[in-house]
């Protein structure tokens, strides 16, 4: 009997000798998933915002602390309601997710659990548990806009917690604050939990 549920990235994807972590960013729009992601991949922040379609892929290479490198295939799944039934096609042979709000709105924050967070365990936890075969981060982006700021670092630590995410991360995509940080902690803590 099949069953829809995806029981995580049950391997790590080795291609020409890389090792490779598929990993999914989720979040409301026009939160800066995609501004991460360029930050991070490009070093480059982009003032206009743009809409991802569906699903936008990039890659990089990451360094863990014991010297070994890591391929993240980067996963930029649209946010917008329109994409919502499709988006789960797109958890399949994830063994990372980037939760992402913006410190300026909280009502980004508030959406995480619901639908972001939901949605994600519906088709990547465990058989039989409630335990996330994938590993999760937060990042509360915009940490640049100090003045606008609606959302407060314990919140985000509180929620962080309740997900068991790996931690909770204030970011600016903009200011390149934190982002290497973000994306370099989530892949070490996928070889942390495979070293244990």
């Amino acid at each position: 009997m099949s069953s829809n549920k995806y029981t995580g990235g049950s391997g790590v994807q080795i291609m020409k000798q890389k090792l490779v972590l598929k990993l999914v960013l989720l979040g409301d729009p026009g939160v800066g998933k995609t501004s991460l992601i360029s930050q991070f991949v490009h070093a480059r922040f982009r003032h206009s915002y743009q809409l991802t379609v569906g699903l936008d892929i990039s890659s990089k290479q990451v360094k863990l602390k014991d010297g070994r490198t890591v391929t993240l295939s980067i996963n930029d799944i649209g946010g917008q309601a329109r994409f919502a039934a499709i988006r789960h096609m797109f958890f399949k042979g994830a063994h990372l997710a980037m939760f992402v709000y913006d410190v300026t709105r909280a009502e980004t924050l508030e959406n995480i659990m619901d639908p972001w967070y939901k949605e994600l365990m519906e088709f990547c936890s465990q058989p039989d548990t409630t335990k996330s075969a994938i590993k999760t981060i937060l990042v509360g982006n915009k940490s640049d806009l100090e003045d606008y700021r609606m959302v407060e670092e314990e919140e985000g630590n509180s929620l962080a917690k309740r997900m068991g995410a790996i931690g909770h991360i204030s970011a600016s995509a903009k200011e390149n604050l934190k982002v290497d940080d973000a994306f370099k902690a989530l892949a070490q803590s996928f070889f942390d939990e495979v070293g244990k």
